[in-house]
């Protein structure tokens, strides 16, 4: 079995995605299950992406961000955000 490490910023990454996903769905006032439908996952899923257990590959992010309705932008400039923040305290 192939087991990859992360690097703290990509685990520290995920954990702020997530913490994004779970304020907006809160928001929303939808249930990890409603989420899940949507996206055509299973509800533990959805609890390990709010986590940052798990992340959240480009086909994901998009049918998330469309069952949050949060435009597409939207999840590319919070990543970004997070990114350029990051480069600037190395």
């Amino acid at each position: 079995m192939l087991v990859s490490k992360l690097n703290p910023s990509d685990v520290q990454m995920r954990e702020i995605i997530g913490k994004k996903i779970f304020r907006r769905r809160k928001q929303l006032r939808l249930t990890q299950e409603k989420i899940a439908k949507k996206i055509n996952v299973t509800f533990q899923q959805v609890q390990k992406f709010e986590k940052g257990t798990n992340g959240l590959v480009d086909l994901r992010i998009r049918s998330l961000a469309a069952a949050l309705k949060i435009p597409e932008s939207r999840i590319g400039f919070l990543i970004w955000k997070y990114n350029k923040k990051n480069k600037d305290n190395v």
